[in-house]
């Protein structure tokens, strides 16, 4: 699979990324029926959903941000103050912090149907790989095809299963692959995984690439199980809008932070000629 083989040469627009998307979609549709793919009103963003089992799902998401990957890097390992402009959070702490690695507590709250309001509460070890990202061996095997942007570090194909990829013990314990990284662009990644929490298992990667000179692509992969009292099916939903906004609000962020960086570099450099 390569999903966005030409956005690098065409600046990544949404249109280039969507003419990119549609050659996996219709591969997954023909491997797996219960991959949905649905439009969603932010433009730019997208996402897919796939339905892993009757209890979980996986959801991938992508947006480029016109700003360096450092600004994107540095908006997501602000853990004590993702709270300030990440939307479905309402409450966000950072419990623990080492040089590559953080546990933070979030509680994020959601309409779920008919006036019922969903509260779950997570602590997420979240680690951090700058240089190469998350090794392969800890991530799902990409799709037939991919080329993977991630650690070099050998790993074998043997669990791919043949009408799919990734076996379900795969699925179940290992990071999953973003599917929308951009061959060739080198990543920076972080983890993230259930320390405790409302979930049974809720566990991802966000990735970074620099795609252009000032465009970073932004990708989001998730694996989710709630816990047996909560169908999935019945919150599915508020999750693809949810990981839509976070991802839009993401951009909002670093592209204003980068906005902020240029307009103090220029003030500097005017004060220096005074």
């Amino acid at each position: 699979m390569n999903v966005l083989r030409n956005s690098q040469q065409a600046g990544f627009s949404g249109r280039t990324m969507e003419r990119g998307l549609m050659p996996w979609r219709r591969r997954r549709a023909a491997q797996c029926s219960a991959v949905t793919t649905k439009a969603q009103a932010v433009p730019g963003v997208r996402i897919e959903v796939e339905k892993t089992s009757w209890t979980s799902r996986r959801v991938f998401a992508a947006v480029v941000v016109a700003a360096p990957k450092g600004c994107v890097w540095d908006a997501l390992t602000d853990y004590d103050n993702l709270g300030n402009f990440v939307p479905s959070l309402v409450e966000n702490r950072c419990l623990e912090r080492t040089a590559n690695s953080a546990v933070v507590y979030q509680v994020g709250a959601q309409d779920v149907a008919m006036g019922v309001k969903f509260s779950a509460a997570v602590s997420l070890r979240c680690t951090e790989f700058p240089d190469g990202g998350v090794p392969r061996e800890l991530m799902t095997p990409p799709p037939p095809g991919a080329v993977s942007s991630g650690s070099s570090s050998s790993s074998s194909g043997s669990s791919l299963d043949a009408g799919g990829w990734g076996s379900a013990a795969d699925v179940e314990s290992l990071y999953p692959f973003p599917l929308t990284s951009a061959p060739g662009a080198v990543p920076s990644d972080i983890s993230f995984e259930l320390v405790e929490g409302d979930f049974q298992v809720f566990r991802g990667i966000w990735r970074m690439q620099q795609v252009g000179e000032m465009e970073t692509l932004l990708s989001y992969a998730l694996f989710v199980k709630p816990q047996a009292w909560l169908p999935v099916a019945l919150i599915q939903g508020r999750i693809e809008n949810e990981v839509v906004r976070n991802l839009e609000a993401l951009r909002q962020y670093a592209e204003a932070q980068y906005q902020r960086q240029l307009q103090l570099q220029q003030e500097q450099q005017l004060g220096a000629l005074h």
